[in-house]
């Protein structure tokens, strides 16, 4: 099997950023054909060259990364009929209080699959390679790793208070959630605390991290993934808690030379800060 080295690792990172965003421009045409069909709206023209342009852009990057990855196209054809499949199905057949948590499965899942397509061309064991290994029990002492994020969250609160800025201050960025969800606690619980966690840390403790630390020492490879963690958050208010949080997932990770041990304080966070939400609610 040929291994990619140096710089094409990040070849490989080009493709899954191109890839993703690829899907979710997928999704939302989707989405856009199905109600100007289902629900009988006005065609928005501009909505739809901008969809348009935004596939057909990201398709040349898609085969243009694909290429250099050496990924072959039948796998991208097969997983892309799935994503047009489901979505079909997603927006046609499935009830709107349901679109969206089958979005976020499309999107999160299909990014994961990705992922190993990709591994499979840097190691013949992906679980190995994105550090998907079981850790030693001892080593949860690295756990408290978890709990020195918390004082520089709250050092943020307390000078984003003091600086008076709207934009950074607490928003109601969990109750949000909630509300987008039809207050449905059990599939909160799933995607926040099962999918959520799973997805993201395999992204940016496994695959991320990795592809950083490739070239860069391991305190950028820790900088960039957190940083990005906090971007995905999209609230302003979340990107900078989120980021502090990824980097103590990422000591964590390093720590246990083990994606699952961030997995789980990883899923654990979000479980306790469902729990404070319902009780703010």
């Amino acid at each position: 099997m040929e291994k990619l080295t140096g710089n094409k690792y990040f070849s490989g990172l080009y493709f899954f950023i191109s890839s993703s965003i690829f899907t979710i421009f997928l999704i939302e045409y989707i989405s856009f054909i199905s109600e100007m069909i289902l629900s009988n709206k006005k065609f928005e023209l501009l909505n739809f060259i901008l969809l348009s342009l935004g596939i057909l852009l990201n398709f040349f990057l898609l085969e243009f990364f694909r290429i250099r990855t050496h990924i072959h196209s039948n796998i991208i054809r097969k997983f892309y009929f799935l994503i047009i499949f489901f979505g079909i199905i997603n927006f046609v057949l499935i009830s709107k209080n349901y679109n969206l948590i089958v979005q976020i499965l499309l999107i999160d899942l299909g990014a994961v699959y990705m992922i190993f397509q990709i591994c499979k061309k840097f190691d013949e064991n992906p679980f190995n390679w994105l550090g998907l290994i079981s850790f030693n029990l001892k080593d949860s002492r690295y756990f408290l790793y978890y709990f020195l994020a918390w004082p520089m969250i709250i050092a943020w609160g307390v000078f984003v208070e003091y600086l008076g800025v709207d934009v950074l201050r607490n928003s109601n960025y969990s109750e949000d959630i909630v509300d987008a969800f039809n207050n449905n606690y059990l599939v909160i619980f799933f995607l926040a605390c099962i999918i959520a966690p799973i997805s993201e840390e395999i992204i940016f403790r496994g695959f991320l991290f990795r592809i950083i630390k490739q070239k860069y020492s391991t305190s950028f490879a820790i900088v960039i993934n957190s940083l990005f963690f906090g971007l995905i958050h999209l609230s302003p208010s979340a990107i900078i808690p989120a980021a502090i949080l990824g980097i103590s997932l990422s000591i964590i990770r390093i720590k246990t030379n083990s994606v699952y041990s961030s997995i789980l304080i990883h899923s654990l966070h979000n479980l306790f800060a469902l729990f404070l939400t319902i009780q703010a609610l």
